[in-house]
């Protein structure tokens, strides 16, 4: 269970950009669509208690749901998912941003993930509001 709960979060973390709020609707596909480990009110609750905690609303839901899952092991197996890919993202940015920061292909790179992030953040409130 410790390796489904890394991997789970490891995807999540690794396909989405833009932060905990673009990464709601990966996680909720994964865990209520296709693992079942919550149901959907679940869901909602979890979110509502993931943005009242302190902390990052994703790292909050990994607690909440390796928590649920697997006990301590499950924390830590969805947190070291959901945060290693944007700390090895983030240190090979940090490696070569010198070198790559003016380049024109970079630039219109972060402006086109712009408005996709603030989709899925908009796709995300519309459906959890729905449910509320």
């Amino acid at each position: 269970m410790f390796l489904k709960l890394f991997w789970t979060y490891l995807k999540i973390g690794t396909f989405t950009i833009g932060g905990g709020y673009a990464m709601l609707p990966l996680i909720e596909k994964e865990v209520v669509d296709n693992h079942h480990w919550i149901d959907a009110k679940e869901f909602v609750n979890m979110i509502a208690l993931a943005q009242a905690a302190p902390g990052l609303i994703a790292v909050n839901s990994a607690i909440f749901i390796g928590h649920k899952i697997y006990g301590w092991r499950g924390v830590v197996a969805c947190i070291l998912g959901a945060v290693l890919p944007s700390i090895i993202i983030i240190l090979l940015i940090a490696m070569f941003f010198r070198e790559i920061k003016d380049n024109p292909l970079v630039e219109a790179v972060f402006k086109g993930v712009r408005p996709a992030v603030v989709a899925l953040i908009a796709a995300t409130v519309i459906r959890l509001a729905k449910r509320i």
